[in-house]
């Protein structure tokens, strides 16, 4: 079924998209012994060498490292509070933490009022859509497991020209699908995202734009042979209704935040780029916090009021954001600050957080950290914990996340975030670059027991299409 409340970062709902530019790793040089610091305690060059030497790229990179660091920080912020019998349940930490959150469920409010006053898009436009330039596609894939062996790609050449008949015959797509592909993301109904042209790879395009409604053709690409399908619009319209509900709400989300920055005559400061390297370098910068990095029309928005959304990114955002280009920079301070404009105007309009919504948001924030916990193996936030074990508890946690025996699973980030802000961390350069140089070493001592690398079959080789 259609629907009009399509979610729209540009109208600050939601996670924040940046585009980020990278521009190394934005750290001081700090100490060669020490990668990593959370509170009171340090985490040691060659211990995170020997995770980072389990990368399943089979490659030491200073990314793998400074991930692997970003969730050790948070794992020992944690087991130090423990060890210091502070309580994270209570709704007053909850409500310090959730900050960010409460802002979201308030701007989330305020854009579905928003896209109920807007007129509805014309019934014809999923029509226009899909006789213009965009696809919807179903699809099967059959992996090449060799590229370079002629065997491997007959074999996967002759089965999609017989799924192929198979399917012009007009047997239920979807079903042979979930039979034969091998994309685990689609292989429930065969339909990838509605795309315009120059989204998929040359190869595969090609066929996308040669067949007509209820057509099915052939596609070779690095990851092996594709059965293509085009469905009739009848099929699908539902989808391409709520994609041009999608595509107007964008539109109407961002002249609506571009007119607001303009009438409040919103602006990034000087100072706003130099004091997020300062945040990002060292314990100092993160204590600056009076720095205004954004003035507007009767408001402004400091550092202080930043650092909960920094501190709230997911590991790899963050490490994006911490290394990112004076450009992206500015960006992200520009897309915060709005959310401040739009969270006025919500205000204004009487919108507020409602008690189920904040029964919500705990419920949410104790069941994280209850399952954060339970890696490690703490029933909840009232369970003790001898002083020094936590050290222990958690470098046994990173190896079994290292060795693929636990799921990577970062810290909620809520929860993260108010760790951070309460205890502090810093990253050590010069102690990450060692933790890689010595990861390198044992890589190529032990090779052998490293996980090989999960890149597609085949390699960047493309096997011959299906005629």
């Amino acid at each position: 079924m259609a629907t009009r409340h399509k979610r729209s970062t540009a109208a600050g709902v939601g996670l924040i998209l940046l585009a980020l530019s990278a521009c190394g790793t934005g750290l001081p040089e700090g100490r060669s012994d020490i990668a990593a610091e959370a509170g009171a305690i340090t985490l040691s060059p060659d211990r995170l060498a020997a995770w980072v030497s389990l990368n399943p790229s089979g490659q030491a990179t200073i990314r793998a490292a400074e991930f692997a660091a970003l969730v050790w920080v948070d794992y020992a912020l944690l087991a130090q509070t423990i060890e210091q019998g502070l309580l994270l349940s209570d709704s007053a930490t909850a409500a310090t933490a959730l900050g960010p959150d409460v802002i979201l469920q308030q701007l989330r409010d305020w854009h579905d009022t928003l896209v109920s006053r807007r007129p509805r898009v014309s019934a014809d436009r999923a029509d226009s859509l899909y006789a213009g330039d965009r696809r919807l596609l179903q699809h099967i894939l059959l992996r090449v497991p060799d590229a370079n062996d002629p065997g491997s790609v007959g074999a996967a050449r002759q089965k999609a020209e017989s799924l192929i008949a198979v399917a012009q015959s007009g047997v239920d797509f979807a079903e042979l699908a979930r039979e034969h592909s091998e994309d685990a993301s689609t292989a429930e109904t065969g339909y990838l995202p509605i795309v315009g042209r120059g989204v998929l790879a040359p190869e595969f395009e090609r066929t996308a734009w040669r067949i007509g409604p209820g057509q099915v053709g052939g596609a070779g690409s690095r990851l092996g042979f594709h059965v293509v399908r085009r469905p009739p619009l009848e099929e699908i319209r539902d989808r391409f209704t709520a994609h041009a509900e999608s595509l107007a709400t964008q539109r109407a989300d961002s002249a609506y935040t571009t007119g607001l920055r303009m009438r409040r005559a919103l602006a990034v400061t000087p100072e706003a780029v130099p004091a997020l390297r300062g945040f990002f370098t060292n314990q100092t910068g993160r204590a600056n916090a009076d720095v205004g990095l954004a003035t507007w029309e009767g408001g402004s928005l400091s550092l202080i009021e930043t650092r909960p959304w920094i501190d709230a990114l997911p590991p790899r955002a963050y490490l994006d954001l911490r290394g990112a280009s004076d450009v992206a920079l500015e960006g992200f301070v520009r897309d915060i600050a709005t959310q401040y404009l739009i969270l006025g105007e919500a205000r204004e309009a009487g919108i507020s957080l409602q008690g189920g919504q904040w029964t919500g948001l705990y419920d949410g924030y104790r069941r994280g950290l209850r399952e954060s916990l339970a890696l490690l193996g703490l029933s909840d936030s009232t369970s003790s914990l001898p002083s020094g074990e936590g050290a222990g508890r958690v470098n046994a946690l990173l190896e079994a996340f290292a060795r693929d025996q636990t799921r990577w699973s970062p810290l909620p980030s809520a929860l993260a975030a108010y760790l951070r802000a309460t205890l502090g961390f810093q990253l050590h350069r010069a102690g990450l670059e060692r933790s890689v140089s010595m990861a390198t070493d044992l890589i190529a001592t032990q090779g052998t027991l490293i996980r090989p690398p999960e890149d597609a079959p085949g390699g960047t080789d493309t096997v011959p299409p299906v005629q």
